[in-house]
């Protein structure tokens, strides 16, 4: 069974779900199930691709505006400077689960990322499973986020803030941790999602 990092992460989410607000539905398990086996992104998730997809296309220097998929970011004014491999996939296998992700980019044993979101909160990725997998898979020792706070001025126009630099290093029992949860969403996925393919 194949599954992406971003269904494993979503399924850990689900799995240790606390609610934000008093009052807050937890999640169903036919609420993860759609999320993962549907492919209708949010207005957020399209803006992050563009955004993504003008960070794969752009040049090393000086830029004042991207644009990719009918938006534009205004950028910061910053010198841009990006790893020449971008965009690579990987493929491990984790008992009977294959796990698949693609980086922003990687340079040495430094793999990259890029996020787009409207606040910065450093512990949602810190928390999650996704620098795991990914330093796991690429053998790196370092994940570095580029976390860019962006903010609609008009309809399809983002500003874009400096980004926030933030940095997770590989450590002692990280693959364990790794195959542990790729065996539970394996679990999961065979009760529930290889039903739904049925």
């Amino acid at each position: 069974m194949l599954a992406r990092v971003s269904n494993i992460e979503a399924f850990r989410q689900w799995k240790n779900w606390r609610p934000l607000f008093e009052g807050q539905e937890e999640p169903t398990v036919e609420d993860l199930v759609r999320f993962i086996t549907t492919d209708e992104p949010t207005e957020a998730m399209k803006v992050g691709t563009a955004f993504h997809k003008a960070m794969e296309l752009a040049q090393e220097g000086s830029h004042e505006t991207f644009e990719a998929n009918g938006y534009t970011f205004l950028l910061p004014d910053a010198e841009l400077a990006l790893p020449a491999i971008r965009e690579m996939r990987a493929y491990s296998a984790y008992g009977g689960l294959t796990v698949t992700g693609q980086v922003d980019a990687v340079e040495g044993r430094i793999v990259f990322d890029h996020k787009t979101t409207s606040k910065f909160d450093p512990e949602r990725y810190l928390d999650g499973c996704q620098y795991r997998f990914y330093l796991d898979m690429f053998g790196a020792d370092e994940f570095r986020w580029n976390v860019f706070v962006i903010k609609e001025v008009e309809p399809q126009v983002y500003s874009v803030a400096a980004p926030h630099v933030l940095t997770a290093y590989r450590y002692p029992g990280m693959h364990s941790d790794c195959r542990a949860l790729a065996d539970e969403f394996l679990e999961f996925a065979l009760e529930h999602l290889a039903r739904r393919a049925a």
